[in-house]
């Protein structure tokens, strides 16, 4: 079986063996998984940005014409050299999973398929193929914690030329969250900030790292809205962990649901298109997919029934202050699954 632990993961990074063609690269943290794809990418050499070398296809996508994997894999690059294959968005499917035990099982010296995928559990088809096969391997991201964490803040500091002491190690380490781009973007601004002084101090870090774990809270509406069910309990344990109040999570769900019904007024009864609606709203780059997929998804009658639902859940938990936390979790994830349901309704 080829597969990593997590604490192994950046070793075989930093020396990959491409006698495996085709690497899966899996986990909750979705920034830490592309941020690794990129890595083994770089070492592999191929430019990503490279039409003739390199292709990125989408999972969903492919699952309806898994035939252009193979077609893509096995195809010389045109200008000779090696050729990167890169699928993003993986998860459940079938196709993509039978394909990835096919494919794991051929050695392609001159090629490199990396699938990215979000958190798989050990008897997820797609992990299971990837394991069994000769020449494909596992790697497992989760987020950053402890070491993992240090080594990143390291690696950064070292670039820059800068020491940290450690009261501002720990003051940065308690702003950062649980995404690894976000988390490696804040520790990028702080070195350039402190550039040329002899230390990064923790007055340094207050003034220029943003609270990167807040960004979980607007995560979690998200991923609650778009029906995004297995990411959502681990947003959930990060906001318990990091004590956001219960109340602070309803009230924004029920303002996202409010404001989602005002949109898609203007798509049911006026016509307007969700790619429009979406853009007149303005919302983060970063927000925008998820916000288009809960607003093609949810239609007017069932943001009614949701909005009732959170309604009377806040109402519940004023009286049962004791299980706030737990009707908390129960809204969220009921909310996540009916956009699911709708989701699922919609493309079939």
């Amino acid at each position: 079986m080829a597969q990593k632990k997590a604490g192994e993961v950046e070793a075989f990074l930093a020396r990959p063996d491409f006698a495996y063609s085709l690497v899966l690269v899996y986990g909750p943290d979705v920034g830490l998984v592309a941020e690794r794809s990129a890595k083994l990418a770089a070492t592999f050499g191929v430019d990503p940005a490279d039409p003739f070398a390199a292709v990125t296809l989408a999972a969903d996508e492919i699952e309806k014409d898994i035939g252009r994997l193979y077609d893509e894999a096995k195809t010389l690059s045109l200008l000779g050299g090696r050729r990167l294959v890169r699928v993003r968005g993986a998860g459940a499917g079938r196709a993509l999973s039978d394909a990835v035990g096919d494919l794991g099982g051929e050695r392609l010296p001159e090629t490199l398929i990396l699938v990215e995928a979000g958190d798989l559990k050990k008897s997820a088809g797609l992990r299971l193929n990837a394991e069994r096969g000769r020449h494909a391997m596992a790697l497992p991201c989760y987020q950053d914690e402890g070491r993992a964490l240090d080594q990143m803040i390291d690696e950064e500091l070292t670039a820059a030329g800068l020491s940290m002491d450690r009261e501002a190690r720990e003051a940065l380490k308690a702003r950062l969250g649980a995404d690894r781009i976000a988390s490696r973007g804040e520790v990028k601004k702080l070195c350039l900030y402190a550039l040329g002084a002899p230390t990064v101090t923790e007055e340094d870090v207050a003034a220029i790292v943003g609270d990167v774990s807040a960004d979980a809270l607007e995560e979690a509406i998200d991923a609650a809205a778009a029906g995004e069910v297995k990411r959502l309990p681990h947003l959930i344990d990060r906001l318990a962990t990091a004590g956001t109040p219960t109340f602070q999570l309803h009230q924004n769900l029920l303002r996202y649901f409010q404001q989602l019904e005002a949109l898609r007024e203007g798509v049911e009864r006026r016509g307007e298109p969700v790619a429009r609606a979406v853009e007149r709203r303005r919302p983060h780059f970063r927000r925008r997919p998820a916000l288009e997929a809960a607003l093609s998804a949810w239609t007017l009658a069932a943001i009614d029934r949701r909005l009732q639902a959170i309604e009377a859940d806040i109402l519940a938990s004023r009286k049962e202050a004791g299980l706030a936390l737990t009707i908390t979790h129960r809204t969220l994830m009921e909310t996540a699954v009916e956009a699911a349901r709708l989701r699922a309704r919609g493309r079939g």
